[in-house]
């Protein structure tokens, strides 16, 4: 005869399924919350940007020089980048056994994320500068 053991989750209450109430490691918490974050940002940047589309350069300065749209792209370029460079360096972590190697690839990934993400403001920044 199987026993179930009963249990009272902060989250699920009383029940037989073996949760954790634990929200995982202080890097898995960042990385839900960037996940989160990337959601709205990328639907929005998305759409503003599929709405400049074919239009003219006045046009595209004018819909990027409004201040949400032009802190939403900021956002979800910046948030992004952190984001990948978080993932990217625990693929490093994972698949490099070479330690040398590992220390190198986690440098180039760190320069490589923020260059992106500076490339990324910049150009915001140009594209809504006023003329």
């Amino acid at each position: 005869m199987s026993v179930s053991t009963r249990f009272k989750s902060g989250r699920t209450g009383t029940g037989d399924a073996y949760v954790s109430d634990h929200g995982g490691s202080p890097h898995a918490q960042f990385m839900r919350l960037t996940s989160y974050a990337l959601i709205p940002l990328g639907a929005l940047s998305a759409w503003w940007i599929l709405g400049i589309a074919g239009k003219p350069l006045d046009g595209v300065r004018a819909e990027i020089g409004r201040p949400i749209p032009a802190l939403v792209l900021l956002a979800f370029g910046v948030v992004g980048m952190i984001h990948a460079r978080k993932g990217m360096d625990d693929i490093i972590e994972d698949y490099v056994h070479d330690e040398a190697l590992k220390a190198q690839a986690l440098v180039a990934n760190l320069w490589a994320s923020r260059a992106i993400a500076a490339l990324w403001v910049v150009a915001i920044l140009l594209i809504a500068a006023p003329k």
